[in-house]
């Protein structure tokens, strides 16, 4: 990974960090500045590498899709396709571009949801997928391997949750009360793990082919997926 993206990572940590040593109710400040932070480092990059406004539009598109897809299907807690449409996009855009999403996915929806303590958390842990989703951006990854990745992404969604979880409601944290807590979190995990995976599997190949037809047609995303 280049210097951008390890900027990212450990500002992020930084501000969950923060996060915890503030205390929660510093949360909406904290989501902001971590906002910023992303789209700091990406409008950089954009500024320096000419790009047109399109690629702006593209990330628009992808985080209204995603926004409205988890709201779409709010009353099914486990059920949300955010994870599908964020591997999607990253898949043409790239590692960085795919945490910028993940951010923007994640304080966008919870507009509607709810902001929290847990918000700057979901920002990080759907950035981290966008960050490796991108990682196979111009790699020809077979549809099964894509729903594998989606399947492991719905656990590593959750199981980010779960450092916020333990850190902020268990007292004592305790190997027995930490492995407790990571149980009580896999039925909502395993449902979404195959939710997502099966998303891929029915229509990751169709939305590849049009993704990357708008890529190509408008020269799209160039510099972070070289």
């Amino acid at each position: 990974m280049n210097r951008r993206l390890w900027l990212l990572l450990i500002a992020s940590v930084v501000i969950l960090v923060l996060l915890d040593a503030l205390g929660s109710k510093n949360y909406l400040l904290l989501s902001f500045i971590f906002l910023f932070v992303t789209m700091g480092v990406y409008f950089w990059r954009f500024e320096r590498s000419g790009k047109n406004s399109r690629e702006v539009v593209f990330i628009a598109i992808i985080c209204a899709l995603a926004v409205a897809g988890r709201i779409f299907l709010a009353a099914f807690s486990s059920l949300k396709p955010e994870l599908f449409i964020l591997i999607m996009g990253a898949l043409v855009s790239g590692p960085e571009t795919g945490f910028l999403m993940g951010t923007i996915i994640a304080l966008a929806s919870n507009m509607y949801f709810g902001q929290g303590a847990w918000t700057p958390w979901q920002m990080f842990a759907l950035g981290i997928v966008g960050i490796i989703s991108g990682l196979m951006a111009n790699k020809k990854i077979p549809v099964w391997a894509l729903a594998i990745w989606g399947f492991v992404s719905g656990f590593l969604y959750g199981w980010i949750m779960d450092i916020y979880f333990i850190l902020g409601f268990v007292k004592p944290i305790t190997p027995k009360s930490t492995l407790t807590a990571i149980i009580a979190s896999v039925p909502f995990d395993l449902t979404h793990a195959i939710f997502t995976a099966v998303l891929l599997l029915l229509l990751g190949k169709a939305w590849i082919k049009i993704f990357q037809r708008y890529k190509t047609k408008y020269d799209l995303f160039n510099s972070q997926t070289e």
